[in-house]
């Protein structure tokens, strides 16, 4: 059953007057206020260093092991979010896992469009495996459509020959940036964060035309051969929950090592709502556990 605190979330985000025809950085504005804001004294460090042309934020908790990295990649629908709007998450990932937070600044929609957003992913990862990252105690995690971009990403690098990373996590990942007809609607799952028509229009925004089957930017099509191990983490309030269900399947197929926790009752990305959700805590110490088993985080 979720928790007083995710059902105030719910509430007010139910209550929430979405503004009329907002321009494209209001949209990011507003999205970005959905988040915690960073504590700068809260002993969490930020170092920002640059990666050819791609921005890399190097966040790390106290008590981390700078030998130990995930490559956080943070949701938004390609077209929102910021490394700035996601320091504080990414501590707390950070925290949870044990290891240094690689956030990457990638280039967003409708100013990029496909595949720049993997691109400068790969661009990144690339960068921390030259400058001393152990791809055996290098992970990567994306929430809602960074999720489904770490997934592309992963899928990618286990076909080219730069090292594949020990693991990849899915938070409320969205997937399938075609967005299928039989997509469930906020009224059915009751979900106050996403509508399948806003996820269309992201989809189309960052597809500019491509096909939203194309295993270049959709992971439920791509070939998983060699993807490492799978962790996804879902809400079955979740609009887009039913994605991290059939990623799952088809991991399996593939004889992915793939593990799926589902969530009842909790909504999109409920681990971007700050420290005080319980459910939040819990799905990140899930986490940390995870990639100690796999890629030396947490309890290795």
């Amino acid at each position: 059953m979720p928790s007083a605190e995710h059902e105030a979330i719910v509430r007010a985000l139910q209550n929430a007057t979405p503004p009329v025809d907002p321009t494209l950085d209001q949209m990011r504005e507003n999205y970005d206020r959905l988040l915690v804001p960073f504590d700068p004294d809260g002993g969490t460090t930020v170092t920002s260093e640059s990666a050819g042309d791609v921005g890399v934020e190097l966040i790390s908790a106290p008590g981390t092991d700078p030998a130990k990295t995930v490559v956080f990649v943070h949701g938004g629908g390609y077209v929102l979010g910021s490394v700035r709007a996601y320091r504080e998450y990414a501590g707390r990932v950070s925290a949870a896992t044990g290891s240094r937070v690689a956030l990457v600044d990638y280039r967003r929609a409708p100013e990029a469009v496909a595949p720049a957003a993997r691109d400068d992913c790969v661009t990144a990862y690339a960068w921390l495996i030259d400058n001393g990252a152990d791809p055996a105690r290098t992970s990567l995690i994306g929430d809602s459509a960074g999720g489904g971009l770490a997934l592309v990403v992963t899928a990618w690098l286990a076909r080219s020959e730069l090292p594949t990373p020990a693991a990849v996590v899915g938070l409320s990942a969205w997937i399938d940036v075609g967005v299928r007809a039989d997509m469930p609607d906020e009224k059915q799952t009751g979900d106050p964060m996403l509508t399948p028509g806003g996820l269309r229009w992201f989809g189309e925004t960052y597809l500019s035309g491509a096909a939203g089957d194309d295993p270049e930017h959709n992971a439920l099509y791509a070939d998983l051969t060699g993807m490492p191990p799978t962790l996804l983490q879902t809400g079955t309030r979740d609009v887009a929950h039913q994605d991290s269900v059939l990623f799952a399947e088809r991991a399996k197929a593939a004889s992915v090592l793939v593990e799926l926790d589902v969530y009842d009752g909790l909504i999109h990305d409920w681990h971007a709502f700050g420290p005080g959700l319980p459910e939040g805590r819990a799905a990140l110490a899930r986490v940390g556990a995870f990639l100690g088993a796999h890629a030396g985080g947490r309890g290795a």
